[in-house]
């Protein structure tokens, strides 16, 4: 799947393919909105300022983030096992923790999260953790997210041949997400996020611990 971004002619790809596992495809989308984030001055450096001008400052400003609830759906573990299914997402996010007004500065700045993920038939997580907003422009911003999760997926010796072995009970949550302001009040964000089972031993005889991906979209709103 292929997610472009492009501001002043510089385009980012997310691809992730479907021969790689899960947790590759979240740390190399992952790394490719860091790389965005450290190209994000020669962007703003590529022509004159007027004096007294933030060479990050955009062109017009994105509105500070605030309180905001997201709810959305898409598919699980494509390519793998409980693959295809639907899922349901939602999520709250808080203002970021400490108000910037140098875009830059306030992407490493974090908002808090809580939200959960539901597979209609398969594994179902709560997290809770930390995003961190990077606005493009006004109406672009990419995202990263990591939190602890909790689900009720299977940790047993005996696995259902179509069900995902996660060996413990808790884990952690990545994420990217691309998203849209559509206005100073709604946004639709895309994104992909994994389960992951790093640290899980997983149970004698039972397959290797491998938590799911999941692809989607939500429809935030700013209060």
């Amino acid at each position: 799947m292929t997610s472009p971004q492009s501001e002043h002619g510089y385009v980012c790809f997310t691809n992730a393919s479907s021969h790689l596992s899960p947790v590759v495809m979240v740390r190399v989308a992952l790394l490719l909105l860091a790389s965005c984030l450290l190209s994000v001055p020669s962007w703003a450096q590529s022509g004159p300022l007027p004096p007294n001008v933030s060479s990050y400052a955009p062109a017009t400003q994105a509105p500070a983030p605030g309180w905001e609830a997201r709810i959305g759906g898409g598919v699980a573990n494509p390519g793998g096992r409980e693959g295809g299914l639907l899922n349901i997402g939602g999520e709250l996010l808080t203002p970021r923790i400490v108000p910037l007004s140098d875009r830059f500065a306030a992407a490493f700045i974090p908002r808090f999260n809580i939200g959960s993920s539901i597979n209609l038939n398969g594994p179902r997580y709560a997290y809770a953790g930390a995003t961190w907003t990077f606005d493009i422009g006004r109406d672009i911003f990419v995202e990263a997210s990591l939190a602890a999760a909790l689900h009720d997926g299977k940790t047993g010796t005996i696995i259902p041949v179509n069900r995902l072995s996660l060996g413990c009970d808790t884990g952690t949550r990545e994420a990217a997400a691309l998203g849209f302001r559509l206005s100073n009040r709604w946004s639709l964000v895309t994104s992909l996020e994994h389960f992951s089972t790093a640290g899980c031993s997983g149970q004698p005889g039972a397959p290797s611990p491998r938590g799911p991906a999941n692809f989607g979209a939500k429809l935030g709103y700013t209060f």
